[in-house]
C-alpha cells in the first residue's frame, strides 16, 4: 500500500499538482519529474545492496518512518514557487520510494510459500498498484478540493506509511535464511 500510494502521488499525480498548486509550466513539471525518476534507479540499486547487508525489514520500516514524518515537510518544500524547491522535494520522495521499492520485492518473495509464490506475489503487487495506486490521484485531488489544503496529498502518504509500518511488524526477517525452493535450501536441509 505504501509503495503504491507514495509512487503514484510522487510521480503520477505530482506533475499536475505542480502545475495547479505552484503554477509551474507543464514542460518544467515534466522535467522535474523525469529527472527524479532517473534518480530513482540508482537509489534502488544502492538500497538493494543495503538490504543484503542489514535485511529487508529495517529498510522497509525506515522508509515508512521517513514517509510518515517527511511527507508534510516535503510537500511544503514542493509547494514553493521555485523549481529548485520542487526538485528537492521530489528528490526527498525519490529517496523514500526508492528505499521501499527496492526492498519490497525481496520480502514479498521470501514471505510467499513456494507452491503459490508467483501467483501470490503477482496478485498482491499488481492488484495493490492497480487498485490502490490507480485511485490515488483521484483521492489526492479530492482531498485537496475537500480540505482546501494544497499539501493534503501528504496525508495519503502518511496514512499508507502508518498502515504499512504496522503490517511490516508481522513479517519476519529472512534475508539470512536459505531461500525456500533454491538449491541452497535443499543443501541446507540435507546437512
Amino acid at each position: 500500500m505504501f509503495n503504491a500510494i507514495s509512487f503514484y502521488v510522487g510521480f503520477v499525480y505530482l506533475v499536475s499538482w505542480l502545475q495547479t498548486a505552484d503554477g509551474m509550466p507543464p514542460a518544467r513539471a515534466l522535467e522535474i519529474n523525469s529527472l527524479s525518476m532517473a534518480m530513482l534507479l540508482p537509489v534502488m540499486i544502492a538500497t538493494a545492496f543495503l538490504t543484503d547487508r542489514i535485511g529487508r525489514k529495517p529498510v522497509l520500516l525506515l522508509a515508512c518512518i521517513l514517509g510518515f514524518i517527511g511527507a508534510v515537510p516535503l510537500f511544503l518544500l514542493l509547494n514553493q514557487a521555485s523549481a529548485l524547491s520542487a526538485q528537492l522535494g521530489q528528490i526527498g520522495l525519490v529517496v523514500i520510494v526508492g528505499l521501499f521499492g527496492a526492498a519490497q520485492p525481496s520480502i514479498m518473495v521470501e514471505a510467499a510459500p513456494l507452491p503459490v509464490r508467483c501467483t501470490a506475489v503477482a496478485l498482491g503487487y499488481n492488484i495493490t498498484f492497480g487498485v490502490i495506486g490507480g485511485i490515488t490521484p483521484l483521492a489526492a485531488t479530492w482531498l485537496v478540493d475537500r480540505t482546501g489544503e494544497e499539501i493534503a496529498p501528504a496525508f495519503l502518504i502518511m496514512g499508507a506509511a502508518a498502515i504499512t509500518f504496522v503490517t511490516l511488524l508481522w513479517f519476519r526477517e529472512t534475508y539470512r535464511s536459505p531461500f525456500i525452493g533454491s538449491d541452497a535450501a535443499a543443501l541446507y536441509a540435507r546437512t
